[in-house]
């Protein structure tokens, strides 16, 4: 019974709730969607106009989820929301509102509505937090645990791949361990938000099929909590056989509704097709002349360009920037974290997103891509967009006038695709040229050539009427799938995909790619993540590959210094191939046909070289030819080749890139003071790259000389020539490099021995090959206060957060308690719930080994064998590999050796004896749990046996001990049909929802030090 039932929360007070929280009580259809919700456990589709807050399904969401628990009734609604859009940009302004949702249920005093909802979730999640707000996308740092408890309330903001991905098991740059973890996350107790949806078919059906099979599971309670999908779309019902919710006459006679739904949008027709060679120079010209003539007759300051691709995008900013009459932004998708969050403060993008004012000095004009198509709360009082699709103009014609204020809101769509071949028009291809032929038969058409300002200005008075409640008129008896895109082929998912894709460890091979499930058959592969690195040398004009490899192991890539771009697209920028860049901001987007020439295959074409990780192997691999160029993985290129400024992606070799790979989101990576590095994050002067090159070289050479004593020294010397004001410091990133450069001039020693860092004292890595280049390693973090390294806890066989020892019998009985804890706020059966705990107790008991015991006394055997009882943990630092690798070589242990295997034998073992308490217990998932509690038995633990084998004496949780042979620990040969009958028990994402409770309560406790 919860806690609050003596202040349940009341349905009539979401309005309060919406006030308190956004400042403005919610819509009649908001309030009349939480009532439907609340009355069938359904969640319909949303069929709602841009600008009626199509995206406050969240708060529904939220206040609908504390307000069940708090009447004490059995939870239906799901405690984690991914909101999934497939625009980077957008995905980061819908974290941002759900990071305002979790700041105010923070805030929020114990007797408003708002604090009661807070209070109810932290019930539910069992956490002093009532809400986590979690940004799922490339290019950003969003840890391996993006939530510690599988039962607590969380929104996630994603895009199609990254959750799509990760519900398939198959998580784009997530370790194959982690992965069925993420597929619990998003597969189980999870609602799906599609933003778009008409845009996103593949995933929405993807994820439907996927819950229909979980919900065959012959579990009851893990079949009812397969993820649920909503839709979100202003244009067309992406799957008409589901339940829809729209608006009514209640919201069309609301004050402020009612308004924004009679927006004066008058839409006018300019044909710029036959004004230039090209579509991109055409667009660029004809978006010139349409401002100029938007700006006689627009009511408030500030006009939206709105391009089909980045280059063109790019090619009208660079034509309107030139001038002194506007203030010209940039917006585009496809843009590193980092250069992402700098655009954003800008004082222009913060304007146009606070709201521009009518008295400003001179208009501003934001010249976007399909960015501003979707969820980002901007309003233009007069709007140019390059002709697209119906679905895609109506969403343009949405950041138009939002609030209705305006009496007029002219709109210009522009046709300036120089060819007729439906073939050759990017992104939205024959869907564009119909959408042209349907709109001129309604609204004005004008002829760019011999047209001048005054003219195109006297013609937007008279242009069509579009608005949310003219539209359906216009489309009466229209076909608009032939105005549309046509849908993706999406292929079945089968039930022998499922099953392959559940099959995590080892994967099957070859194996199934997720793409096709997430964007159709008839797509470009997917993205792959770039970054670039200023340090990578050549040697006489080749790279050197060894060189490139150790300097990425010194300083390992993040999130923020990378951006996703579609593999093609890199494959044609490294090979400097003919023909346009057709990029856009829409994910999975077919490219534009390109001719093959006839005969004989030809031979790959010569391309620039780079680096990529290969996740299977764990190490950075050279690429030379495009096949290497493998889409989901992550690729290094030289800063040198270009490719990207501060607004994003250009596919263009015109600068060096700035290198952002000394600014991860912690203080305690590695910092390398290299000439380039350092001149690219300033000025990029070659005078000035000399003068840093020098001072480098200078320090590198005395500390190779000196002695060890004046280490500080000379590194602090170093950095104050660094910091001289003398030196110029004005480039993008120069105050983190200072910022940096001064923490690092705290340190109150520097050593260039191996084993010389510590809690007050870095580490300084001298390049043996290069002079002018040396990294400097800041102290560790305090004790107790270490942060996180992503996946350690996981991946490693010992792992802590805390420097001490941790006996075996506490860690046992504190992961038991946990998973007991996390299962009970999950509201699964009894029987589950005991089957967690005894999996904690249990799961740890193979490291009674006396090899593996010896290897967590550092390899010293006779402390290993003189301790009081066996441990847990070894007390050793989690980043310190080079003491864990010798620590295992002293101890004899092999590394590929699991623990995990033992414990499962000794399992199995106590399981035949039949112990009185477990009589009932699932005992197959009991020895499953066990064995895969480090992400491998999915279907196989590795097939390693103990070279020296021994008998291992194994603590059960009721104490009996049980004689197990290390000899028994090779392949499990009933794992396989082990598996397959627990996936069809408890279904692919209920068994993984099993799995990871015990291990997200491993973890925790790991990381706690219990």
């Amino acid at each position: 019974m919860s806690a609050t039932l003596g202040c349940a929360l009341r349905l009539e007070e979401f309005s309060d709730f919406v006030q308190e929280v956004r400042g403005h009580r919610p819509f009649p259809w908001q309030t009349a969607y939480l009532q439907r919700v609340a009355e069938s456990g359904i969640w319909p589709d949303l069929d709602i106009p841009t600008g009626l807050g199509k995206t406050s399904v969240i708060d529904a969401w939220c206040f609908l989820l504390a307000w069940q628990h708090s009447t004490g009734a059995e939870r239906t609604v799901p405690v984690r929301l991914y909101f999934v859009v497939d625009r980077r940009l957008v995905v980061d302004q819908a974290h941002e509102s759900a990071r305002d949702l979790q700041q105010s249920l923070h805030d929020s005093g114990p007797t408003t509505v708002t604090g009661r909802v807070a209070r109810a979730l932290r019930e539910l999640g069992g956490s002093d937090t009532a809400l986590e707000s979690v940004r799922m996308r490339g290019g950003v740092d969003w840890s391996s645990r993006w939530v510690r408890s599988p039962a607590q309330p969380a929104v996630i903001s994603s895009t199609v791949d990254q959750y799509g991905s990760r519900l398939l098991f198959r998580g784009y740059h997530s370790s194959p361990r982690m992965r069925p973890i993420d597929a619990a996350l998003c597969g189980m107790d999870a609602l799906l938000v599609v933003d778009e949806a008409h845009i996103a078919l593949p995933l929405l059906r993807t994820a439907s099929d996927c819950a229909a099979y979980q919900a065959t599971a012959s579990h009851p309670v893990l079949a009812s909590r397969a993820v649920q999908v909503v839709s979100l779309s202003a244009t067309a019902s992406a799957c008409a056989d589901r339940p829809r919710h729209s608006i009514t006459d209640a919201d069309r006679t609301h004050p402020v509704a009612g308004r924004r739904l009679n927006a004066q949008r008058r839409l006018t027709l300019l044909d710029a097709s036959s004004n230039a060679k090209d579509t991109t120079t055409a667009f660029a010209q004809a978006a010139t002349l349409a401002v100029d003539a938007l700006l006689q007759v627009i009511e408030r300051p500030v006009l939206g360009v709105v391009a089909n691709t980045i280059r063109s995008a790019r090619a009208a900013h660079h034509l309107l920037a030139q001038r002194a009459d506007v203030d010209v932004v940039l917006l585009t998708g496809r843009s590193r974290s980092l250069d992402r969050e700098r655009l954003l403060a800008h004082p222009l993008v913060a304007e146009l997103l606070a709201g521009v004012r009518p008295d400003r000095a001179k208009p501003l004009v934001v010249v976007a891509t399909q960015t501003v198509e979707v969820g980002i709360d901007i309003s233009f009082a007069g709007l140019v967009t390059e002709n697209a699709s119906l679905a895609a103009l109506v969403q343009r014609l949405g950041r138009l006038d939002r609030t209705g204020d305006l009496a007029l809101a002219p709109a210009i769509v522009l046709r300036s695709n120089v060819q007729r071949d439906e073939s050759t028009i990017p992104v939205y291809g024959g869907a564009a040229e119909r959408t042209w032929a349907h709109l001129v038969e309604h609204a004005p058409v004008v002829e760019m050539a011999g047209l001048d300002v005054p003219a195109l200005s006297g013609k937007l008075t008279e242009g069509l009427l579009v608005n949310p409640l003219t539209l359906p008129a216009l489309l009466t008896d229209v076909d608009t799938s032939a105005l549309n895109v046509a849908e993706p082929l999406i292929p079945v998912v089968h039930r022998t995909l499922i099953d392959a894709w559940a099959r995590t460890s080892p994967a099957p091979v070859p194996d199934q790619e997720p793409a096709p499930f997430l964007h159709g058959l008839d797509t470009s592969p997917e993205d792959v993540l770039v970054l670039w690195r200023a340090d990578l040398r050549e040697i006489d004009g080749q790279p050197d590959f060894d060189q490139w490899a150790t300097c990425m192991r010194q300083t390992p890539p993040h999130g923020a210094e990378t951006v996703a771009i579609p593999a093609r697209q890199l494959r044609r920028f490294l090979t400097r191939s003919a023909g346009a860049d057709d990029t856009s901001d829409l994910e999975g987007t077919p490219s534009s046909s390109e001719a093959v020439p006839a005969g004989r295959r030809q031979p790959p074409p010569a391309m620039s070289p780079a680096l990529r990780y290969d996740e299977r192997e764990g190490q950075w691999v050279p690429v030379t030819v495009p096949r290497d160029l493998r889409p989901g993985s992550t690729v290094v290129l030289p800063a040198r080749y270009g490719g990207h400024d501060a607004f994003g992606w250009t596919g263009t070799r015109n600068q060096p890139v700035t290198d952002l790979g000394d600014f991860p989101s912690t203080d305690t990576t590695p910092t390398r003071l290299d000439a380039h590095v350092l001149a690219l994050l300033t000025t990029g002067d070659g005078v000035h790259i000399g003068r840093l090159s020098a001072a480098v070289s200078r320090a590198t050479r005395r500390l190779r000389d000196e002695d060890p004593v004046e280490t500080t020294g000379i590194v602090t010397e170093l950095l104050d020539t660094l910091l001289n004001p003398a030196h110029p410091h004005d480039g993008p990133y120069a105050d983190l490099a200072h910022t940096r450069l001064n923490r690092l001039r705290s340190v109150e020693q520097w050593s260039t021995a191996p084993a010389g860092r510590t809690e007050k004292h870095g580490h300084v890595v001298l390049d043996a090959a290069d002079p002018s280049r040396l990294v400097l390693i800041p102290p560790r973090p305090p004790r107790g206060k270490r942060e996180r390294t992503p996946g350690v806890a996981d991946d490693a066989a010992d792992a802590s957060s805390l420097t001490r020892p941790v006996p075996l019998p506490q860690h046992s009985v504190a992961v038991a308690e946990r998973a007991s804890a996390f299962a009970s706020a999950l509201n699964l059966p009894p029987q589950l719930v005991a089957a967690l705990r005894t999996a904690g107790h249990a799961h740890d008991c193979g490291k009674e080994h006396s090899r593996f015991q010896c290897m967590l006394c550092a390899g010293d055997r006779l402390l290993s064998e003189t301790l009081d009882e066996p441990r847990a943990k070894s007390g050793m630092d989690p980043a310190d590999h080079h003491g864990r690798r010798r620590a295992a070589q002293l101890a004899q242990w092999h590394p590929d050796m699991r623990h995990e295997a033992i414990s499962a034998l000794a399992v199995t073992a106590w399981l035949d004896s039949r112990p009185e308490h477990l009589r009932g217990d699932d005992d197959d998932l009991l020895v499953h749990l066990v064995a895969a509690h480090h992400g491998h038995a999915r279907p196989l633990l590795p097939a390693v046996a103990d070279p020296a084998p021994e008998k291992v004496t194994c603590t059960m949780p009721d104490h009996q001990e049980v004689i197990v042979d290390s000899a028994d620990m090779g392949t499990d040969w009933a794992g396989p049909d082990r598996f397959h009958a627990l996936n069809s028990r408890y279904g692919p994402w209920g068994l993984a929802l099993l799995e990871a409770t015990l291990r997200l309560a491993d973890m925790a406790c790991s990381e706690e030090g219990t």
